[in-house]
């Protein structure tokens, strides 16, 4: 998150200037402080669409203005909460602070249950991947009932059983967790009409995916600042003037 406050000392007009229409002052400066933050908001998703992989509609929907008041400054910021999923201002950590990344609740859940190391990370498979480069909720959702390792929530049991209904939709036979040729992953069975295959899901890595920054969020929003309160400032002190009473 962002905040964006003007004080007078920021802004190109006299100290005289000031003095004589300081009554109106309070109301600029939130004028300002919230029209900026708007133009934060449209260079930080211009940036976003050129540099992030593919971005979902969900991502860029996430980025939001809090108008700002005589008594607090304008926010520019990601949702950080969800009704369900992953918030974007958690997943966009990497791509703004740069570095290596935390184990995904994906990863945590094979962790728990044992099928992976704590120093080990799940890296999937380009086959898994769907048109925005990730992999899809429902794909993990249906490993992790296979593997056992689903979570459980108001009483529902998410992983595979014995059940009828279970046993029908494969999950448990089609995902196991294991060493195949030297490589150690999640993998799928996958039925032929000669015979039976695996394939890898997720391979599990030894060393934690390292990210650069690529959007950079603060600086972006520090240099839109800086080329445009003058600006913002002016239009938003000569409308109070315009309409000021006597």
């Amino acid at each position: 998150m962002v905040q964006i406050k003007i004080t007078p000392d920021m802004l190109p007009v006299s100290e005289a200037l000031l003095e004589l229409e300081k009554k109106h002052i309070p109301y600029v400066l939130m004028v300002t402080a919230t029209r900026l933050a708007k133009r934060v908001k449209e260079g930080e998703l211009a940036v976003m669409a050129r540099r992030l992989d593919r971005p979902t509609r969900t991502t860029m929907n996430s980025l939001f203005v809090k108008w700002a008041t005589k008594n607090k400054p304008a926010e520019v910021y990601f949702k950080d909460s969800w009704t369900s999923g992953i918030p974007a201002d958690t997943y966009l950590q990497q791509t703004v602070r740069g570095g290596p990344r935390p184990h995904k609740r994906f990863e945590m859940a094979l962790i728990a249950r044992g099928f992976m190391k704590s120093n080990q990370f799940a890296i999937p498979s380009p086959d898994v991947l769907n048109q925005h480069g990730n992999v899809s909720r429902g794909t993990m959702t249906k490993i992790l009932s296979g593997l056992g390792a689903a979570e459980t929530s108001r009483g529902y049991q998410a992983n595979a059983s014995n059940s009828k209904r279970s046993q029908r939709k494969g999950n448990a036979r089609s995902y196991f967790s294991g060493i195949v040729g030297g490589t150690a992953g999640v993998w799928e069975r996958k039925e032929t009409a000669f015979s039976d295959a695996v394939r890898p899901v997720f391979v599990f890595s030894r060393s934690a995916p390292v990210y650069r920054t690529i959007f950079p969020f603060f600086k972006i929003a520090n240099n839109i600042v800086k080329a445009n309160y003058g600006t913002e400032f002016r239009g938003a002190f000569a409308e109070a003037m315009a309409t000021a009473k006597p």
